[in-house]
């Protein structure tokens, strides 16, 4: 038998090595959280309002507990903010009114300071005013689908390059060329709605709306973007979508969890996986536009490459990469925020009914009372959407009680915010802005739980209209969202297509029978309702919107 002779000392000296630095990362670790303990204990005592209750020990840990009672596991993480700027007196106890920031110091789920911004004058500071970089959270958060180097990850140099060149794709009338396009494709989404209706104005069967919503606004960002048409709604969900939907998930927040998740092999094989698919469909369709000589070609990817295509420009592997992780990015955020927001759009609308005449009205007087004809007059008139004055408001107010994006910016030894006189400190901190905690903020909305599209159209002077920089769903400053001109025009022809025609009916209830669910259970509500959103990341609206529609009298 043969022995394999251990060399003791060498051992001792690996495992003493191994202890050594394992008690260096312990030590700096504790030392971090101590530092950041220390600093909000010092920034509480020079008169800055920092939430109740707040440990030494446990930092905001107990006060996040708080905020997320009574709330389902799965409800997105939005909903504590919410519950803190709408009940800041109980938070902020010794504040005569609600402070502009809001600092959180959640180590060690997260190790930087926590600075949420809820007042539009400092939104102002920080995002137009002295625009600060984004923070390298939100590239950690896109790297498994872009690399962490497309568009919404860039530094703010190279942000500024890409942006210049792709303005073009995004202008009015480049989407006006585009009109006829995305037209046909909600034409499509509201008659297969239609053809699940039931039959001599029965309710159809129960579906999902939101899996539908997807495929119809990833239909319209592949033919924006690229110029190709997949007929996801007819035909899918093709491989291409169902590759983005599987990584889709794990684009999400950088905390222990998350960075655990991405080092375990099943998430390495997920990616790898997906990745591959995503890559070997994107990069042929990519690459035909190198070999496009029209001018008059109006894709995103047209746009991109004509410096290239025009000899402007070498075509550096860098410049590839950039392009590809640029094309990713898009077609993630072209389509989940908007679908997501066409089930926010017609859940409440649903909820105040009173909202679905006039929308019919302002319909029939800009498009004509023919609305089979509505298809043919925006393909030819695509302007016409700026008529419709009111349906925009439903729109912009959908956006204010459900907005999804948020923005992540470092914080600077440099930068500080300044309100009224008063210095705000930001180094070692992530600011970000949060859709519920601006756009659902009391003091800056009258009747903020309430949905009033009207806001949008009162005068000047009116104490409903927003106060300037407070509606920012797709923020602003040199980082807005590129995409907002088209988002706006899909959530508008949305409408157009399925108010005069379809009702909606989005019942739990009857989903619960479906699904065989014990009827004796509670279920999952945030504020009454079954409908919220849960998860991580961009999240979901729950159970993915449960509906059944019906074709509306007469049609």
């Amino acid at each position: 038998m043969a022995f394999v002779n251990v060399d003791l000392g060498a051992t001792r000296f690996v495992l003493s090595t191994i202890l050594v630095l394992l008690g260096g990362w312990a030590l700096y670790f504790l030392y971090d959280g101590v530092t950041m303990r220390q600093r909000f204990r010092r920034m509480r005592a020079q008169g800055i309002p920092i939430p109740e209750p707040y440990s030494l020990i446990f930092g905001h840990l107990p006060l996040l507990m708080t905020l997320n009672k009574g709330y389902p596991n799965d409800a997105h993480a939005n909903y504590a903010f919410k519950n803190l700027i709408q009940n800041w007196q109980k938070y902020y106890p010794n504040e005569s009114k609600c402070p502009p920031l809001l600092y959180l110091d959640l180590w060690p789920f997260f190790p930087h300071a926590l600075i949420t911004v809820v007042s539009p004058e400092l939104c102002h500071q920080f995002t137009q005013e002295n625009p600060q970089p984004r923070h390298i959270i939100f590239k950690w958060a896109m790297t498994p689908l872009t690399g962490g180097i497309d568009l919404l990850s860039m530094n703010v140099a190279d942000h500024q390059v890409w942006r210049t060149r792709l303005n073009p794709a995004f202008s009015t009338r480049n989407l006006y060329a585009n009109t006829p396009g995305i037209v046909e494709e909600v034409s499509v989404f509201a008659r297969l709605l239609k053809e699940m209706a039931g039959k001599n104005g029965e309710w159809g069967q129960m579906f999902t709306l939101y899996s539908r919503c997807c495929r119809l606004t990833f239909d319209v960002i592949l033919r924006f973007v690229l110029g190709i048409r997949t007929q996801e709604q007819t035909k899918g969900p093709g491989p291409l979508l169902v590759a983005f939907r599987t990584i889709i998930p794990y684009c999400n927040t950088r905390n222990l969890r998350n960075m655990t998740v991405r080092l375990l092999p099943p998430y390495r094989r997920l990616h790898a996986h997906n990745s591959k698919i995503i890559r070997d469909i994107l990069t042929p369709e990519i690459m035909k536009s190198f070999n496009s000589q029209s001018d008059k070609q109006n894709a995103v990817i047209d746009f991109a490459v004509r410096d290239v295509t025009q000899g402007k420009e070498p075509p550096s592997s860098e410049f590839m990469d950039a392009l590809i992780a640029t094309i990713k990015a898009f077609l993630f955020a072209g389509h989940d925020t908007t679908a997501q927001t066409i089930c926010w759009l017609l859940w409440e609308i649903n909820k105040n009914p009173e909202i679905w005449p006039r929308l019919r009205a302002e319909h029939d007087e800009v498009l004509g009372p023919d609305p089979s004809q509505a298809e043919e007059i925006l393909r030819e008139n695509p302007h016409k959407t700026n008529e419709l004055r009111y349906t925009t408001a439903v729109v912009k107010e959908a956006l204010r009680t459900h907005g999804l994006g948020s923005t992540f910016r470092e914080g600077s030894h440099s930068f500080n915010f300044v309100w009224e006189g008063r210095r705000y400190p930001t180094y070692n901190a992530v600011i970000q802005t949060i859709p519920t905690a601006m756009l659902l903020h009391p003091e800056l909305w009258p009747r903020v739980n309430d949905f009033i599209p009207e806001r949008y159209l009162v005068p000047e002077g009116n104490p409903l209209r927003p106060i300037e920089n407070a509606w920012r769903p797709f923020e602003m400053g040199n980082m807005r969202c590129i995409g907002e001109p088209l988002g706006m025009t899909e959530l508008i022809l949305v409408l157009v297509f399925v108010a005069r025609e379809i009702d909606f009916d989005f019942n739990y209830s009857e989903w619960d029978k479906v699904q065989h669910r014990d009827p004796s259970k509670p279920p999952s509500l945030v504020d009454g309702e079954r409908a919220y959103r849960c998860g991580e990341g961009m999240g979901c609206v729950k159970d993915q919107l449960p509906t059944r529609v019906r074709l509306r009298a007469g049609r």
